[in-house]
């Protein structure tokens, strides 16, 4: 059975009408055509429609059982149309975002305000994950963004800076250390370090132990921890200090005194996202983002 689109809205306009002429010209085409058309559909289904006189044209019982199918078929169609272009715009669909601990200080919360405000009928998922664990997502496609900390060794994807922070040192409100502002790196070295493990952010790991290889003195590393909420609480009960990426200010951890570590090397934010991704919701998500971050300085 070959019936097609149009034979369903030239049916529904005589069907509506009940009269070819008016029919005709609420579709466009000539009657004769249309009388043709309707034969044609009659002929594909085995079926007559209508009942045509002279002076009437009435629905068949076939056709009084065609026509609220018809118009939930062409509803169907329309609405898709409408849904597809409503995609194409960024208007619906779904996007996945991971996310490092950090972020969620400073960046995602502005950036997912930003974005629901503008696609409110898009079903957004947030993920807060391991650096190694996002970029293996957004290859496989789990994620369509990627929040991660530099350096990432990833060729294959577009890598956009985020945030640029200088590092600051956490340490227990009672310690001595607290007593200044400003941290000098000679004096974090020999400290004993609480930090973030380094399966959950490598680049911020190796950056901190280079820190000490640079001040010629081994890292003495107390104690891991698998969240920077987990980092501070081990701070705050004095197990040691905590270098840590400026955005972790706004945490605002009791027990815990923040100092500007200076000088201060700088650690960068990233969102990464696969080359080919062409997707409306995808750009829309990074004009977020850059939005988001636009005049925010984590730096003391």
């Amino acid at each position: 059975m070959n019936v097609e689109l149009r034979h369903l809205r030239y049916f529904l306009a005589v069907a509506e009408e009940l009269h070819f002429t008016r029919a005709a010209a609420r579709v466009g085409i000539a009657q004769p055509a249309l009388s043709q058309q309707i034969r044609r559909l009659e002929t594909e289904i085995g079926v007559e429609l209508f009942h045509r006189t002279r002076r009437n044209v009435e629905l068949s019982a076939a056709g009084v059982a065609l026509l609220a199918f018809a118009r939930r078929a062409l509803e169907e169609v329309s609405g898709g149309v409408e849904a597809a272009r409503r995609a194409a715009r960024g208007e619906i669909g779904t996007l996945t975002v991971g996310f490092i601990e950090s972020a969620a200080a400073v960046v995602v919360p502005t950036a997912v305000r930003r974005f629901r405000r503008d696609h409110p009928d898009v079903e957004l998922t947030l993920r807060e994950l391991a650096v190694d664990v996002q970029l293996e997502a957004l290859r496989s496609g789990t994620l369509d963004l990627a929040i991660v900390r530099a350096p990432v060794e990833a060729q294959d994807l577009a890598l956009e800076p985020v945030l640029d922070e200088d590092l600051v040192v956490a340490v227990p409100k009672g310690s001595p250390l607290a007593r200044g502002r400003r941290i000098h790196p000679r004096r974090v070295s020999g400290e004993p370090l609480v930090l973030l493990a380094r399966d959950v952010v490598p680049g911020l790991y190796d950056q901190v132990i280079a820190l000490h290889e640079e001040s010629g003195t081994a890292a003495k590393i107390a104690q891991e921890a698998s969240s920077i909420q987990a980092v501070l609480g081990l701070v705050a009960a004095g197990l040691g200090i905590s270098p840590l990426p400026g955005s972790v200010r706004s945490l605002d951890r009791a027990g815990v005194v923040f100092l500007t570590l200076a000088p201060s090397p700088r650690t960068s934010m990233l969102i990464a996202a696969r080359r080919e991704d062409r997707s409306p919701l995808t750009k829309a998500f990074l004009a977020a983002t850059r939005q988001a971050v636009s005049g925010v300085d984590a730096a003391d």
